[in-house]
Parts: structure tokens; sequence; C-alpha cells
């Protein structure tokens, strides 16, 4: 517990030694400052009273003897009279020795002859009244030659005055020297007793705080003790606190830890009845699709032979079924597509991976296509030299799938803004890229989360499996495809292929 008591009567009583000494100096200051105002006030108007009747008499006698020796001052006849015009002034007063001296600064009177003819011009107090401005100061003079003799230790008050004519102009200077060595010494006596009677109110103040201050002391150390006490206990509660909240984080921790688990456990087991579900219908359809596929190429085999028969025995006949049987032929062509998609979703590619260069591989197989009128197609090959690992067929069906896609997008697109097509390829990391990138019409996003689905298109025409196909052709190969569309802007497809880590890039 911090000891109140003893570092308060340290301080308190630094502090009233402190102030007892502020009161001794101020105290000082100020009765010695008072006592010089008031002789200097009683030596200004000593002075006027020898402007008045002993200065008229003298003026030219101060004013020619201005550049006098002191044995030429002191053997003057003017000099004893007014010696003896200044004594009778200044008898019955506390007076003790005065000096004249002339505007050069020259000592030309002092009641003590020996000091007549001494040079004071550059004397403090004599220039401070030769501008106008009287000076006085108090000093202890340990021996002091008065007028009649000698005294020892004794204070005087010394004052500079100046001497001024009837029109104010000042013609010498008066000092003054004033005994007040028994004024001091009661101004003293008082000074004392005040600060006695000061130093005894600081001390009974003191004792008063003290006494207050021991008094808190003991009320702070009870309180002290019950606040330990209180503290201490509740330190218990709180460590036993502490100990249940530390359970309980444990035990919430332990159930959220169990919950997420649970959460994750429910999501793989959706994500494996998803995929489940998937592979079954993706099996179902992959069966379904090998057996309508051969059920359905006989009879259009059939009835691409019964047509073309029907079209030789038509010629040279007048008939007009030219058109009709065009169009019957068109949508075999077209059965025939949808069975032939039918068959690559559902087939599993035979032959094994070739290596080849990415970049020559696809400009070959992007010239083989046929592209609409009014299509801008726009190579950027950036891949040099990079080698891939694949079923050149089964990719070739995925490149050809997009290729086929932007181009009809872009036919279908009736805006006015270009219709361009730009293929880029690039190395990242250990993987090739190849970004499809078309200023068609883009799709909803709602349209583009179910492009992968089987069975799913916004085609008037189509079985709906060319995208999935082209996804299963590309994670079979190690990759991945990622849509990005914007409705009114376009669409950008990226084919993402393993590079062949085998096969040492080319210089």
């Amino acid at each position: 517990m911090f000891p109140l008591v003893r570092y308060f009567s340290i301080a308190s009583a630094i502090t009233v030694a402190v102030a007892m000494i502020a009161v001794t100096v101020v105290l000082t200051q100020i009765t010695t400052e008072q006592l010089l105002e008031e002789r200097e006030a009683t030596n200004v108007a000593l002075t006027e009273i020898f402007s008045n009747s002993i200065w008229p008499q003298f003026r030219d006698h101060i004013n020619d003897s201005a550049e006098l020796n002191g044995d030429a001052l002191c053997a003057h006849p003017q000099t004893k009279i007014l010696s003896k015009g200044v004594r009778e002034l200044m008898r019955g007063l506390s007076v003790v020795k005065v000096k004249v001296y002339a505007m050069n600064g020259n000592t030309v009177f002092s009641t003590q002859a020996s000091q007549m003819g001494d040079d004071k011009k550059n004397n403090p107090g004599f220039l401070s009244a030769k501008t106008g401005r009287p000076i006085s100061e108090i000093s202890n003079r340990s021996k002091f030659s008065a007028f009649e003799n000698e005294i020892f230790n004794v204070d005087v008050v010394s004052s500079y005055i100046p001497i001024r004519n009837p029109n104010g102009k000042i013609e010498g200077v008066f000092e003054v020297y004033d005994n007040v060595t028994d004024t001091l010494a009661k101004v003293e006596w008082r000074r004392n007793l005040i600060i006695a009677l000061v130093g005894l109110l600081f001390a009974l103040l003191y004792l008063g705080l003290l006494l207050i201050v021991r008094r808190a002391a003991n009320v702070m150390r009870r309180q002290h003790l019950q606040i330990v006490d209180a503290k201490s206990r509740l330190e218990g509660a709180n460590a036993k606190l502490s100990t249940e909240v530390m359970m309980r984080e444990v035990a919430q921790k332990e159930l959220i830890d169990a919950n997420e688990q649970l959460v994750k456990s429910s999501e793989e087991l959706k994500a494996a009845q998803q995929s489940l579900v998937q592979q079954e219908r993706l099996a179902t359809l992959g069966e379904l699709t090998a057996t309508v596929s051969h059920e359905l190429r006989n009879p259009l085999g059939a009835i691409r032979s019964s047509l073309y028969l029907v079209k030789k025995k038509s010629e040279g006949m007048d008939v007009d079924i030219e058109r009709s049987l065009d169009r019957a032929e068109r949508n075999i062509v077209r059965c025939d597509t949808i069975i032939k998609d039918l068959l690559d979703f559902a087939s599993e590619p035979t032959s094994n991976p070739e290596k080849i260069d990415g970049d020559d591989w696809l400009r070959q197989t992007l010239a083989e296509q046929k592209t609409p009128d009014g299509i801008e197609i726009v190579t950027e090959l950036g891949a040099p030299g990079i080698h891939l690992s694949i079923v050149q067929e089964r990719m070739r069906r995925a490149v050809v799938n997009i290729f086929e896609n932007a181009t009809q997008a872009l036919a279908e697109n009736s805006d006015d803004k270009p219709r361009r097509l730009t293929i880029r390829t690039a190395a990242q990391s250990d993987n090739y890229e190849i970004v499809f990138e078309d200023t068609g019409p883009g799709m909803e996003p709602e349209t583009l989360s179910k492009i992968f689905e089987p069975l799913f298109s916004t085609k008037s025409y189509g079985c709906g499996l060319g995208l999935p196909t082209v996804k299963k052709i590309v994670e079979k190969h190690g990759g991945s495809i990622r849509y990005d569309s914007e409705v009114g802007t376009g669409t950008t497809v990226t084919l993402i292929l393993p590079l062949d880590v085998a096969q040492e890039r080319a210089a």
C-alpha cells in the first residue's frame, strides 16, 4: 500500500520550507523597497530645500570650480562657507554625509574633505541623476565617515538627486547619505515578527493536515484490506468461472466441429448422390444412345436409299418433287448428325494419346473449318513449341464444337457491331490454354449455369449434348473448361489442358 503519511509529511515539510523562504525573500524585498522609497522622497525634499536656500548663493562657485582638484577645492574660501551652511541645514536630521557634483562629474563639495575632487562622471548613480532620474540604494558600512566623527556598523541610504534651477534645468547632482540603522532595525524586527507568525500558521496548518492525512491513511488502510479480501474472493470466483467457461468453450467447439463435420458429410453425401445419379443417368443415356443410334441408322440408311431411287426414277418425269426430296435429305442428314452426337457423348476413346505441338495442331484444325460469311476469324497463337498429349480426333471434336457454337451465335446475332471470333493460345504454368472469344449476343446467367447439363439446349435443333461432350472430352484429358459470358458483350470459352511434362519445351 502507498505510504501516504510518510510522503505527505516529507512533501509538506519541503513545501512549508520553500514557502517560508519565499515569504522571507518577498517581505525583505518589500520592506527594503518601501524604506528606499520613503528615504528617497525625504532626500528629494531635502534637496529641494538645499536648492532653494543654499544653491543660489553657491551656483557660480560650483560652476567655476568644476575643473579644480581636491586641494584647490579644500582651500577655496567658498568651500568653508558652503560646508557651514550644509551642516546647519542638516542639523537634527539623520543625514551623515552630503556631496555636490558638477555636471562634468567632479566632486566639488563633500562633508568629507578627502573626497573632494573625485571624478564620478562614470558613476551609475551620478549618470542617472544627471538625466533627471533620482536613484537610491541601501548598504551596510562597517566604518563610515560622518559629519563629526566616524561611525561603525551603520546602514545608510545613498541618494543621487538632480539639482534644478527655477526653470527646471539640471545644474548639478546632490548626493545624500541617510543613516537608517535604527529604522532598518525596526523594519527587520517587524519583518521577523511577521515571518514568525506566518511560520506558526504554516506549522499549525501542517500539523492539522498531517492529522487529517493520518486519519485518511487509516481509513484507506482498512478499505485496502477489505478490497484485497474482496479481490481474493473475486479471483477465486473468476478462476472457477473461467474453468466453467473454458469447459463450455471446449464443448461448444466440439459441437461446432461435429456440426461442421456433419454438414461436410452431408454435402459429400449429397455430392456423391448427385454424382451417382448423374453417372446412372449417363450410363442409362449411353446404353439408350447406343441402342437407339444402332436401331435408327438402319432405317435412315433404307430411307436414304429409297430417296435416291425415287430421285433417279423421277428424273425426266414431269413431277415437282425436287424440293420435297431435298428437304427429306436435309432432315436425314440432321438425324444422322444427332445420332453422331449421341454416339460421341456415349463413346469412350479407344486410341492412345499422341504427343503433338499444340499451336501447329490447332492451326491445322482451324484451317479445315468453314466460316460463315460476314464473320472475322482472328488467331493469336502465342505458345509455339508447347507439346500436348491428346487423342487428336476426340480433341478435334471438342475444338470444332466450340468453334461451330461461336460462329453460329455470331451468324444469328442481329446487332450492328462487328462479328469477330478471336482464338488465342497461351502457356500458363503447367497448362496450355485455348481461348475462344466472340462478340456475339452472350448468355443470361441462368442459361450459363445449365450449359453442361445433358439434353439442355437453347437451339431449335440439336439434342443438347454438344457442350457436355466437350466437357467430357477435356476432363478425360485431365483438363477443364471455363465459360464467361455477358449479355450484349459476348462469350469467352477457355479450354485448359495439361502440358506434356515428359516432353521438354522446344527452344
